[in-house]
């Protein structure tokens, strides 16, 4: 659990770099000082509904812009597909079933919670005198749930409102703290229901459409259990309604950057912008998130803005949430000697190539809800495997790099590549640390709160 601070040390030495050598523009320019962190986590984020990733609909002109200013990461996976588990693979650098932080399945009321002997990226940045603060807008996030870890500040705010937590972070940042700063930012836009405000209410929807589709939570809800059927045109509406809280998160979020640069905050601090997990709009005949792990809900956005850097890239490697930990320590002149299950990217940051870097996605999932289910899914050179244990036994292939949508199920013709990505799936989980599982029991107003959001029956 301990850090090295090479701070000064690297200050030292990549100024003598400078003078001997003269200046990269991939390294990190002279520092100002201990770099600021923000993380804006964007729940339920999809990769491709964003305009700067090729998606046709104008839906984040304000996001492309902070995404040019940055290294972005194209083909960016998440460790599993609910926010809870998700979160905390970000934070702690290990896979859910190292973290702890996976639904239990034994009563639909019990929560997994982030044990206290994990060690979060809070804890390890408050150990070498940063502010930690933390603004929340999802339940499963909670103090209450193990989240709270090295925060001096952890609060829920404002369920839903992208307004509420960008005013509670300028808050505390109007106080110009001396020592530098970690905010983490969790927002709620696009997730279900998908209600933005009036005025984008027209913004992508088909004003001629007279179906059912409303965007309400117990809607989709149906969906999923089989109670309603859609089609193509209710399928669009659903996506229109989604995309419009994109635009209205995008509308805020440009604000709140402003204000950074307008206070002074932004040039000595790294911005991360990433997704926990994506949503479905029945790709694989059903909505929402949390039941399989197909690539609308594990391929999120990342990108990371650090204004030493002078030049953006686009990375096409394979990466993945645990790698975020490490990452943002090697940025920040910190080595973490505690077990992480990730890699730092700054190889991939400055410029080594994709084909030289080939690491196992691996995801987890385990929901008792509308349905219950528990699978888990590998990733490597290219080939998919899903493995599903409840609802009943089976086996699925995807060949990405050529069906990158899931279409195609390849186990029968393929048994061979089947059974060799099961053994090693096999060989990787037996890697990896079992963390003791813990659970509380929902109290009625989490319970209330969380059937609002399709978290619990």
């Amino acid at each position: 659990m301990k850090v090295v601070h090479l701070q000064q040390t690297i200050w030292v030495l990549a100024l003598a770099v400078l003078i001997l050598f003269g200046p990269s523009c991939d390294r990190i320019a002279p520092a100002k000082g201990p770099p600021n962190l923000i993380i804006i986590l964007v729940d339920t984020l999809r990769a491709d509904h964003l305009h700067y990733s090729g998606y046709a609909r104008g839906t984040s002109p304000n996001i492309d812009t902070l995404a040019a200013e940055s290294i972005i990461f194209e083909n960016h996976y998440s460790t599993a597909s609910r926010t809870g588990p998700a979160v905390a693979s970000i934070i702690t650098g290990l896979h859910p079933r190292s973290h702890g932080v996976i639904n239990p399945l034994i009563h639909w009321d019990a929560k997994g919670v982030l044990g206290e002997e994990q060690t979060t990226l809070a804890e390890l940045l408050r150990n070498e005198g940063y502010h930690c603060y933390g603004f929340i807008t999802n339940l499963n996030v909670t103090e209450r749930f193990g989240f709270a870890q090295g925060f001096e500040v952890y609060q829920p705010v404002g369920a839903g409102n992208v307004k509420a937590v960008n005013k509670a972070a300028l808050a505390v940042l109007q106080q110009r703290p001396e020592k530098p700063f970690f905010l983490y930012l969790h927002y709620m836009e696009p997730h279900s229901p998908y209600t933005a405000p009036r005025e984008y209410k027209r913004l992508f929807v088909d004003a001629g459409y007279r179906g059912p589709i409303t965007g309400q939570h117990s809607q989709l809800d149906q969906i999923v259990a089989g109670k309603l059927t859609v089609d193509a045109r209710d399928v669009q509406e659903l996506e229109g309604l989604y995309d419009q809280e994109i635009k209205y998160f995008d509308d805020e979020i440009g604000r709140f950057i402003q204000t950074l640069k307008d206070r002074g905050l932004y040039e000595n601090t790294i911005i991360v912008f990433v997704a926990d997990h994506g949503e479905e709009f029945l790709e694989h005949g059903s909505v929402l998130h949390g039941y399989t792990l197909y690539e609308d809900q594990l391929r999120v956005p990342l990108f990371i803005h650090d204004s030493r850097r002078e030049e953006p890239r686009k990375v096409e490697a394979v990466t993945r949430h645990v790698d975020l930990l490490p990452t943002l320590l090697d940025m920040m002149g910190l080595y973490y000697l505690g077990d992480v299950q990730g890699q730092s990217l700054i190889p991939l940051m400055e410029g080594a190539p994709a084909e030289d870097w080939e690491v196992p996605v691996y995801a987890e999932a385990s929901l008792m809800a509308v349905k219950t289910i528990r699978r888990r899914s590998l990733m490597i050179e290219g080939w998919k495997l899903i493995e599903t244990e409840i609802p009943s036994p089976t086996l699925e292939l995807y060949h990405i790099a050529e069906d990158p949508g899931e279409r195609r199920e390849l186990s029968a013709e393929n048994p061979e590549k089947r059974d060799h990505l099961l053994e090693q799936m096999r060989s990787l989980e037996a890697q990896m640390p079992l963390a003791q599982s813990r659970t509380v029991k929902l109290r009625e107003q989490e319970i209330e709160a969380l059937r609002s959001l399709g978290y619990v029956r």
